[in-house]
């Protein structure tokens, strides 16, 4: 009965997330989503074994399921040897996480933006808002720049030293390749 119950979901073509797992997914993404939350943290994993062709699988499925439009990332946790990953709307958010790890060296004008914007109370797409007119640049859609410590499938990226390990794991002859 409950094989059914997975099968009618979609939930068992997930290829490593279990369905606990894919339930925290949802949630994070409806807080991302609805409640303005700009980034949330869901899960790790030791980088060593980590099928991150499965887990990018499975982050773009929680996605697709969701209709909802966010982004997933995975990037090196603070505890060495592991990833996290989750979801997130704005791409101030995951660079403020980047950089708040050490992932991402600053300071940069930018980070004194979304600074002064969470010290001030802004909202998260206030924030954003105030990122792009004081940069001139136009809203954005999720779409992200490329960036040499990023690896992008989908609506899900890699980031920091993790990109470089995806991308020499998908490579047969070990050099980067640019992502899509």
């Amino acid at each position: 009965m409950e094989e059914k119950r997975l099968k009618a979901q979609g939930l068992n073509e997930f290829r490593i997330l279990t369905e606990y797992e894919y339930s925290r997914a949802q949630i994070a993404i409806e807080w991302i989503a609805r409640a303005e939350k700009p980034i949330a943290e869901i899960g790790g994993r030791p980088i060593k074994g980590c099928d991150f062709q499965a887990l990018i699988y499975d982050l773009n499925r929680c996605i697709s399921l969701s209709g909802e439009r966010v982004r997933a990332f995975v990037m090196p946790d603070k505890a060495r040897g592991f990833c996290c990953y989750g979801f997130y709307r704005y791409r101030w958010a995951v660079e403020a996480l980047l950089f708040l790890w050490g992932e991402k060296s600053g300071p940069f004008r930018s980070h004194s933006l979304w600074m002064q914007g969470l010290i001030f109370g802004y909202s998260p797409g206030a924030i954003e808002k105030f990122i792009l007119s004081a940069s001139g640049a136009q809203e954005s859609k999720l779409h992200c720049d490329p960036c040499t410590d990023l690896y992008r499938r989908r609506r899900v990226e890699i980031y920091g030293t993790l990109a470089l390990l995806v991308r020499r794991r998908n490579n047969r002859n070990g050099r980067c390749r640019r992502s899509d």
